[in-house]
């Protein structure tokens, strides 16, 4: 055996071996991101998108981009739990719904070594029912998103090119000083 595979081998059972980069992902690859810790505002889209150099328009989130109110953590590889960049989460349109919940349009960053992944979604959030799978508080609601088309909207370096729908399954505490996520987001990207 090569000491390139032993190598590639023990990376993947330790978790490094999970995030693609162009030139070693195949035609139509998956990653599983967390955002998690809480939330840092750091302004609006508009801002965001500057600081990012990412040109994002209206016409690609569906509101003003001065509209979303954006909030920073940590991404991390679920399953080892190690950091693998930051996070942005954007939010917009945010109305009760007849159930007692609310739904919004959400814009979610992923800032990554190899490059920027950014998707676009429709969400919901339900409140927990006291003293059931809240995490003793910790967290507010739940939350979900499962796109029907591409959303994913703008992608930088090794992700350059491709598309793809990033579905999302989560928790968040809403309200308060901090916002909490808890929110993992599973990306089907294809080369275009």
């Amino acid at each position: 055996m090569k000491i390139r595979n032993i190598f590639a081998i023990a990376a993947l059972s330790l978790g490094f071996g999970s995030l693609p980069t162009a030139s070693s992902t195949a035609p139509n690859t998956s990653v599983v991101l967390q955002m998690y810790g809480e939330g840092t505002e750091v302004g609006n889209l508009a801002d965001v998108s500057a600081r990012l150099g990412v040109e994002l328009t209206e016409q690609d989130v569906g509101f003003a981009l001065t509209s979303f109110a954006c909030h920073e953590m940590d991404v991390i590889d679920p399953g080892s739990k190690l950091k693998l960049g930051r996070g942005i989460d954007c939010l917009a349109n945010i109305t009760p719904d007849e159930n007692g919940g609310l739904t919004l349009t959400g814009v979610s960053i992923f800032m990554l070594p190899g490059g920027t992944i950014i998707s676009k979604g429709e969400t919901s959030l339900q409140t927990f029912i006291n003293g059931f799978g809240s995490g003793e508080g910790s967290r507010s609601h739940i939350t979900g998103g499962f796109p029907t088309v591409d959303n994913v909207i703008a992608t930088t370096g090794d992700f350059v090119d491709m598309t793809g729908k990033a579905r999302l399954s989560g928790m968040v505490r809403a309200g308060g000083e901090k916002m909490m996520f808890d929110c993992l987001f599973v990306i089907d990207l294809t080369h275009s």
